[in-house]
């Protein structure tokens, strides 16, 4: 089907307009006050955007996870779906404990700043 040089161009292309996307969705997220609501959609959008999927067991290429889902939906196959969409289940949750500890950490530095800033007064 495709060569190496081929297929790699194919996902530079796909990741360059990706990266585009999500940019765009976190300009039309940025009027959402609270950044525990803001941050998680963005991490939403990255998942469902760079998550890579093998489509085929006996072939080596990858393909973006939710492409396969849609076609595999929409063309009726259904034969990958659930494979699909473990996979995008798997990598959201594997974000959503980072995304989850890195928001602890940074409750965590905020509120000893503003322990140290008040006993430095």
């Amino acid at each position: 089907m495709f060569n190496e040089a081929e297929y790699q161009t194919v996902w530079m292309i796909y990741l360059a307009a990706a990266a585009c996307c999500w940019l765009v969705w976190t300009q039309l997220t940025r009027w959402v006050g609270w950044w525990f609501i803001r941050e998680p959609l963005w991490l939403v959008m990255a998942v469902i955007l760079f998550t890579p999927a093998q489509i085929d067991p006996l072939e080596p290429w990858l393909a973006p996870a939710v492409i396969g889902l849609a076609l595999d939906t929409l063309l009726g196959s259904g034969e990958n779906a659930g494979k699909l969409l473990g996979e995008l289940v798997l990598v959201m949750a594997l974000a959503a404990l980072a995304y989850i500890g890195f928001a602890c950490l940074r409750l965590g530095w905020r509120h000893w700043r503003s322990g140290r800033s008040s006993s430095a007064a």
